[in-house]
């Protein structure tokens, strides 16, 4: 075995294989076990996830396999290493979206799924049943599963379609289908998926949407991100720590313009610094010339109140990017057909509703009245943002506006890593990743 994986180049494979000494887990005595069908079956289907399963060599895999069976042993070995290269290969494109379509998990809690090929076959060699495990492999999250189906729908014309804009549809389901793939494929009991595309909130409980309602997201200056978080606790009558770059975007030059009566005007006050036990500080003593060029960071801050930004409560996900789920006091922005007002964060239509509902016994009776009055939740809940600009609805598709320009150079990415697939097959792919022209599907 050792042998087979240097002359077969499978270096990504070697740490599994000498951790567990070389055993093979395909093959049984003189011949391979029923499971390798699976594999075979699993990258066959690969296209059905906008895959090419041209790319896992299901014909040189059959090959490999369907005679390796009472051959000899390095035969059997080339077998061996096929299947788990194909697995490996096919796990890591399943979950594995272009880098325009990563979501940044922020909590220590939540981890993309597995897609390191010694990890992948680790679970497999580690399953209980490995038949089980292989037919659990193609089993993403809720939202992918509807994306996979139109994408079905579509290929196969039960979906109705303007004409000519098969082709966009099928590359916007794919842009969307990449955008789903690190979600998990168990979320949890309860879990939360902002659509920033939509600027929806969706609340899941036991695999089903059973809360929706409207949110304002990032204008495309300040976009809201694709992120994974964790909601730990609820913030009621909170602060309002205001971004630096809003800061000195915004407040500082509005303070040169204006001088510094505005900032009491929106009851904003002036911090010595991040910490805990930051000190007031007079805003006539700050250099604003230099906190609006960016040579001072600063902190500023709202208190708790009817305007404070926050509204009445806060949910806090712990993160660098300082991305939170809040209320807000701005009810005219959810009337708006394109929620794009906030700077980054995620303004909520029912803030106290969904608060309680997620905190359940632990919610107070009612608002109270201190500053930053902090409960923890007793079942921390996922929060997943994501940005679907193309969603199955009712016989067709519902194309999104793409407010942050996402969807180019997403859809960019997954054709030249399309064409380059293709390329050393097919003459005219390799002509488009040299010149730049667009590929077409119908060539092939």
């Amino acid at each position: 075995m050792r042998a087979e994986l240097q002359r077969m180049g499978a270096s990504e494979l070697a740490a599994f294989y000498e951790a567990r000494d070389f055993r093979p887990l395909w093959v049984k005595g003189r011949s391979l076990r029923p499971e390798a069908q699976a594999v075979i079956a699993l990258v066959g289907a690969a296209a059905a996830d906008g895959l090419d399963p041209s790319r896992h060599d299901p014909g040189v895999l059959a090959r490999a396999t369907v005679g390796a069976p009472g051959r000899d042993p390095a035969q059997l070995a080339r077998a061996e290493i096929a299947l788990s290269t194909a697995l490996a290969a096919y796990v890591r494109d399943l979950r594995s979206p272009p880098d325009a379509a990563r979501m940044v998990f922020t909590d220590p809690a939540l981890k993309p799924p597995a897609t390191d090929p010694s990890q992948v076959l680790a679970e497999a060699a580690a399953a209980p049943d490995l038949a089980a495990h292989l037919a659990s492999t193609r089993r993403m999250n809720p939202l992918y599963a509807q994306l996979r189906a139109a994408l079905a729908d579509l290929r196969s014309g039960r979906m109705a379609v303007p004409d000519g804009d098969r082709q966009r549809y099928e590359s916007l389901l794919l842009a969307n289908m990449a955008r789903a793939r690190q979600i998990p494929a168990d979320p949890g009991r309860r879990f939360i998926v902002v659509d920033a595309a939509s600027a929806q909130l969706f609340l899941y409980e036991d695999g089903r949407v059973v809360d929706q309602m409207d949110v304002v997201v990032g204008k495309p200056r300040y976009a809201t991100p694709m992120m994974a978080g964790v909601i730990r606790y609820a913030v009621f009558n909170p602060y309002w720590n205001v971004p630096v770059d809003l800061v000195r975007d915004d407040f500082a030059r509005r303070v040169l313009r204006q001088g510094v009566s505005i900032l009491e005007a929106q009851r904003l006050e002036v911090l010595s610094d991040w910490s805990e036990q930051a000190r007031p500080v007079d805003p006539a003593r700050v250099d604003w010339s230099a906190v609006a060029a960016g040579r001072k960071l600063l902190r500023v801050r709202q208190r708790p109140g009817g305007d404070n930004m926050m509204g009445q409560v806060k949910l806090m996900l712990p993160n660098e990017l300082g991305i939170y789920l809040h209320d807000t006091p701005h009810r005219w922005a959810f009337d708006a057909r394109q929620r794009t007002f906030s700077s980054g964060c995620v303004r909520l239509e029912r803030a106290m509703p969904l608060a309680k509902r997620l905190l359940g016994a632990g919610a107070p009776a009612m608002t109270p009245a201190e500053p930053e009055h902090r409960v923890d939740l007793a079942e921390p809940v996922p929060v997943f943002i994501t940005y679907f600009t193309a969603w199955p609805a009712s016989g067709g598709l519902e194309v999104r506006r793409d407010a942050y320009g996402r969807d180019p150079p997403l859809i960019a990415a997954l054709e030249a890593a399309e064409v380059r697939r293709l390329a050393s097959a097919h003459p005219h792919a390799k002509l488009c990743l040299l010149t730049g022209t667009k590929l077409s599907r119908n060539l092939f």
